[in-house]
């Protein structure tokens, strides 16, 4: 496995939604953004909504991700990587910021 994927599921490890989730957004061999899902307004009224952490950090690195790499781990309840590949929507949104590669557990 490789750093940026070890980062990725690090910072999974810190989210505080159920299904947990960290990416990486790296271009050059730099790390250019990071992020976790995360609950969106009042997780009392609004527990469903949630905003991805592919989408986070894509929007997060701006231009610079034109021609990056997306890694994205998903961490489950037991500690162990689960399936992370990014939804439609997210997929939608980094083809049209020009993410050349995502990467998922």
């Amino acid at each position: 496995m490789n750093r940026y994927m070890e980062k990725a599921i690090e910072l999974a490890r810190t989210s505080r939604c159920r299904h947990k989730h960290g990416c990486v957004v790296v271009k050059n061999g730099r790390i250019i953004a990071t992020a976790t899902n995360k609950k969106v307004g009042d997780p009392s009224v609004e527990w469903r909504l949630a905003m991805h952490a592919e989408f986070a950090a894509v929007v997060a690195a701006g231009n610079q991700a034109a021609g990056a790499t997306v890694y994205v781990a998903r961490v489950q309840a037991d500690g162990s990587t689960g399936l992370s590949k990014p939804c439609k929507k997210c997929e939608s949104m980094m083809k049209r910021s020009g993410v050349t590669k995502v990467v998922w557990t």
